[in-house]
C-alpha cells in the first residue's frame, strides 16, 4: 500500500478569495465585467472557457501596448494575490500545512513514514499561482502546479497559448498525480496513458478541494474512486469583516447544487482554513483517517 497522501487544490475561490485575474484588472483600471464579456463573446464563437480568457489577454496587449504582458509580469501580479485565512506562511506565520504535517509525524504513524504531498490543478495561470505560492512561502509544499500557460513572441510579449486546464483535463492531471507523471521533473505527459499496475498514489489516498463548474469531473472521479472530495464556497463579507449571510446564500446554494445535491462531494464548507473552522477540522480529520488506514 502506498504511504503517500495527496491533497489537491483548485486555486481561485478555493485557495484565494478572488479570481487571480482581478489584480491585473485593478492595475490596468479595467472593469472585470468588460473583460469577461469579451471573453464570453469568444466562448459563443466556439472557444473553450480557458482559451477564451487567455486569448482576451493577448488581444488586449495587441490593441494597446500598456496592456501587453509577459510571464515575468504575470509572476509579479501573482505575488499580489491574497489567500484565505490559515494558508499563508509568510513571515513565519503558522499555517494549516504545519498542522497537517504534525498529524503524519505522530508516533503511531512513524513506522510507515507517511508522506503528505500537495498539488494545485487550476484553470488559472501557472506563473501567477507560482508567484502567489512564493509570496506566501508555500512553494516548498506544492509538488506540482497544473495550470494554464502562455508563451511569448520574439518581442517578449505574450502571444501564444501553450496549455489550458479545465473540466476533464483536470481528471487527466489527477491520473498524472496517481501515476507519478511529473512534467516539472521532465516526464512526457503522454506517460499518463501507460498501463500501471501499481499507482504511486491511489485515488483512495487523495483529497480534492474545489469550488466551481470546472471541478465537477475531478469531484466525480475522486468520489467514485474511493477518495475524498470537498466543495468550498466563499463567504461574502462586509467592510467590517462580518459575514453578509444574504449575499453568501448565492455561492452556498450554487455549491450545494453543484456538489452535494448531485452527490459529487462529501461536504460543502466555507473556504476558511484558520484554527477551529470546519474546513480545517475536516482536512485534519480526513488526513488522520487516511494515515490510520495506511497503518
Amino acid at each position: 500500500m502506498s504511504n503517500i497522501i495527496a491533497i489537491i487544490f483548485d486555486f481561485d475561490i478555493t485557495l484565494s478569495p478572488k479570481f487571480q485575474q482581478e489584480v491585473i484588472f485593478d492595475d490596468w483600471g479595467v472593469e472585470a465585467k468588460i473583460f469577461w464579456e469579451e471573453s464570453a463573446q469568444k466562448i459563443a464563437q466556439g472557444y473553450d472557457m480557458e482559451h477564451a480568457y487567455l486569448k482576451t489577454f493577448i488581444d488586449y496587449g495587441k490593441r494597446d501596448p500598456k496592456y501587453a504582458l509577459n510571464n515575468q509580469t504575470l509572476y509579479k501580479y501573482g505575488k499580489k494575490v491574497n489567500l484565505y485565512d490559515g494558508l499563508s506562511r509568510r513571515n513565519g506565520s503558522h499555517s494549516i500545512f504545519d498542522d497537517l504535517q504534525m498529524i503524519v509525524e505522530q508516533e503511531e504513524h512513524k513506522e510507515k513514514n507517511i508522506k503528505l504531498e500537495y498539488y494545485c490543478i487550476s484553470g488559472g495561470i501557472t506563473e501567477m499561482i507560482q508567484g502567489a505560492f512564493d509570496e506566501h512561502n508555500l512553494s516548498d509544499h506544492f509538488k506540482e502546479i497544473f495550470a494554464c500557460s502562455l508563451d511569448e513572441d520574439e518581442h517578449g510579449k505574450l502571444a501564444y497559448i501553450k496549455e489550458t486546464v479545465g473540466h476533464t483535463i483536470k481528471t487527466q492531471k489527477l491520473y498524472m498525480i496517481a501515476k507519478g507523471v511529473s512534467p516539472k521533473r521532465g516526464d512526457n505527459p503522454s506517460k499518463v496513458n501507460e498501463v500501471s499496475k501499481n499507482l504511486r498514489i491511489p485515488f483512495e489516498n487523495m483529497i480534492f478541494l474545489g469550488d466551481g463548474q470546472t471541478d465537477i469531473p475531478a469531484f466525480s472521479l475522486i468520489n467514485k474512486s474511493g477518495g475524498t472530495s470537498i466543495a468550498v464556497y466563499r463567504e461574502i463579507k462586509r467592510a467590517d469583516g462580518t459575514i453578509d449571510e444574504q449575499a453568501t446564500m448565492k455561492p452556498y446554494n450554487e455549491g450545494y447544487h453543484l456538489a452535494i445535491e448531485s452527490k459529487r462531494a462529501e461536504q460543502l464548507l466555507p473556504a476558511d482554513y484558520s484554527a477551529g473552522k470546519p474546513l480545517k477540522m475536516a482536512l485534519l480529520s480526513y488526513v488522520e483517517k487516511m494515515a490510520k488506514r495506511i497503518n
